[in-house]
């Protein structure tokens, strides 16, 4: 276990960024401090789950019933997750019509496994998972803080 990450999951600190695109508005939480490459041994893997709540280029926000059972979710999510430090949401990002939740660990499965025994409501989540390997943590650097940055 990464004494990094794990300080990272017990200090909770996140940090809010807002902004507008073209294809409307976003809010990006992010946990912080971002932990350099050297800090992310044994979380070199990225999941991202992605819950569409809208069409896609309608800008749209979550209504005040689609947040709560995306916060329902996340709440799940960290529970699964991160209870033994098995893998880490590092960023949340909600733009376009969808929510996308951006996690790092060391074994996909296992996340799988813990998703599929997440307590449901009377429907499956509606999310979409997309898993890749990225040891240095540059999706996060590169495509999500690199937004934050050029808007502040």
């Amino acid at each position: 276990m990464n004494c990094k990450v794990t300080k990272l999951l017990s200090d909770d600190i996140w940090s809010l960024a807002e902004g507008v695109t073209d294809s409307g508005p976003y809010i990006i939480r992010f946990r912080t401090p971002v932990l350099g490459p050297s800090d992310t041994t044994g979380y070199d893997k990225l999941l991202t789950i992605v819950w569409p709540y809208a069409d896609v280029d309608t800008g749209a926000l979550p209504t005040d019933e689609q947040t709560a059972a995306l916060v329902q979710f996340e709440n799940r999510l960290c529970e699964a997750f991160e209870h033994d430090a098995h893998a880490v949401l590092t960023a949340i990002l909600t733009f376009d019509g969808a929510r996308q939740w951006v996690v790092y660990t060391s074994d996909f499965r296992e996340c799988g496994r813990r998703l599929e025994a997440m307590p449901q409501n009377e429907q499956p989540y509606p999310i979409e998972l997309n898993a890749r390997s990225d040891p240095e943590w540059n999706y996060l650097r590169d495509e999500i803080l690199k937004r934050v940055q050029q808007n502040a």
